[in-house]
């Protein structure tokens, strides 16, 4: 595929690719003082399974999809962790250098992959916007959202390959096993032999239509093979997931009046990044009635048909975005109905599109990436979000009050500064949001009141967590759960030992 115009003057693909790259690490460097967050602090700090390099056979092998292990269903993720740790240990730069190294790696592909499509100077400023979005923040700057950045990178990696060698067994032997890592990184990546079906169709159906069947068939099979493989050997029984993912709003007719609020979101946050948050929730979209975002989808989609007819390259963009979208919508249940890192390989699709627009207007790759220059600031400053669990959750109890894992992990974060009155406050807060059916609130209450002295109240809250969560009555299964930090666990034996036995203090 050639470019669609001759630039005035050469952009050297690999060196602009590189310095993209550079940059787009750059605009991450905050992110290389910051500590762990949210689920790296379970992942990496408290969990030993990155840390014991005699599970690499299992990972390696897969068998780690049938393990009650943390990601046992992204092997890809497991593994880059592990590289990590065996390198740094418990200490988070290494881990966030990996990231940003990594969004720097996607930028670069998406800029190579574009730049075939576009031309090199719309490529480029697309892929400046893609680079600078703080949309991205939170797949960047948190190591365990790392699996979103690998499913994009070998994703764009195996389309790279493709759109270099076509199906030749050259390409092949590429593009194959970079879709397999990205579906092994993260489920959404199953879309990618569906991306490769469009690319080919659009763009070199001239070419062998055997052979590029033949590739098509041995991409689908890899990915298909690991969806397949993925829930045949998932572990029937978990410690750690006890609680399966229930349906958004509890039914599909809940979820279908909901999910095209969730979207319409979505599209306001690309163009309007306003109010970015870790945890989303009926607050964040109380603006977004159904009839208006209902309207809002249908002229966004009619506007994307009209024009993507018109335009082969924006059409792709187009098809990437939404389906890259589609397997973290909630069209099966999933553990959160919304996240920021859900749009990270939707957002190269979006800059495809844009970059094709760009296209039909002379001063257009100017314009759009000049739009990089207000966006790198913003993205500067939410990763300050991200830089410990402290700001983490103060900043999402205040975008988003009804927060329960907000208030929750808040109150830890305060318990670990020593700020213990603040702390119960923000847990009794969580017991409100939750209506009283959260087990770790309880238990951490149980906890602080435990080192006030306040025993009775104390082994009160106890039992009103063990009752919610049997797990609890266990310290070893807690462990096992990687529920909690060894510290707290310790604690909490003191509370599990005076209630299994009855004995009180002056007994």
């Amino acid at each position: 595929m050639t470019s669609r115009a001759a630039p005035r003057f050469a952009l050297p693909p690999g060196p602009v690719a590189g310095g993209l790259a550079l940059l787009a690490a750059a605009i991450y460097l905050p992110s290389l003082s910051a500590d762990f967050a949210w689920d790296s602090v379970m992942q990496v700090r408290n969990d030993q399974f990155i840390h014991d390099l005699r599970n690499l056979p299992a990972v390696l092998t897969l068998r780690v999809l049938s393990m009650d292990v943390l990601d046992f269903n992204r092997p890809t993720q497991l593994l880059s962790l592990m590289a990590d740790a065996a390198i740094w240990g418990r200490h988070p730069f290494g881990f966030h250098l990996t990231n940003i190294l990594l969004h720097g790696g996607v930028t670069a592909l998406l800029f190579l992959f574009a730049r075939r499509l576009l031309g090199p100077w719309p490529a480029l400023a697309a892929a400046l916007v893609f680079a600078a979005h703080p949309l991205h923040a939170e797949a960047v700057a948190e190591v365990a959202n790392r699996e979103d950045l690998l499913a994009a990178f070998f994703t764009l990696a195996g389309l790279n390959a493709a759109a270099q060698w076509g199906a030749t067994w050259r390409g092949a032997l590429l593009t194959v096993p970079c879709f397999f890592l990205a579906v092994g990184a993260k489920e959404s990546a199953v879309v990618a032999p569906a991306l490769l079906a469009l690319y080919w169709w659009w763009f070199r159906r001239a070419e062998s239509r055997r052979a590029w069947l033949t590739l098509l068939a041995a991409a689908s099979v890899a990915v298909g093979g690991f969806v397949v493989a993925r829930f045949a050997l998932e572990p029937r029984e978990s410690l750690i997931f006890q609680r399966k993912p229930e349906r958004l709003g509890g039914s599909w007719a809940a979820t279908a009046k909901l999910q095209p609020r969730i979207w319409a979101f979505y599209l306001r946050q690309i163009v309007w990044p306003g109010d970015l948050c870790a945890e989303y929730g009926p607050w964040n979209i109380r603006n977004f009635k159904l009839p208006v975002a209902v309207a809002v989808l249908a002229a966004v989609i009619a506007a994307q048909v009209w024009w993507g007819r018109r335009d082969r390259a924006f059409a792709l963009g187009a098809a990437t975005f939404w389906l890259a979208l589609l397997p973290v919508s909630n069209l099966v249940p999933i553990y959160q109905p919304m996240a920021d890192r859900f749009l990270y390989l939707p957002l190269a699709g979006m800059a495809l599109s844009v970059g094709a627009l760009a296209t039909r207007w002379r001063y257009g790759p100017l314009v759009l990436g000049a739009l990089a220059l207000p966006l790198a600031p913003l993205t500067w400053q939410q990763q300050q979000v991200w830089r410990d669990e402290l700001s983490l959750w103060q900043h999402t109890v205040q975008k988003n009050p009804g927060s329960l894992h907000g208030y929750n992990n808040l109150g830890c974060a305060l318990v670990n500064a020593g700020r213990l009155d603040e702390a119960l406050r923000m847990f009794e807060r969580s017991l409100q949001v939750s209506e009283g059916k959260n087990p770790d609130t309880w238990a951490q209450i149980a906890l602080i009141l435990n080192e006030r002295g306040r025993t009775a109240e104390a082994d009160e809250a106890f039992r009103k967590a063990v009752e919610l969560d049997p797990r609890l009555a266990d310290p070893d299964v807690i462990a096992r759960a990687v529920m909690w930090e060894a510290a707290q666990i310790q604690r909490w034996r003191t509370l599990v030992e005076r209630n299994r036995t009855g004995s009180r203090p002056g007994h």
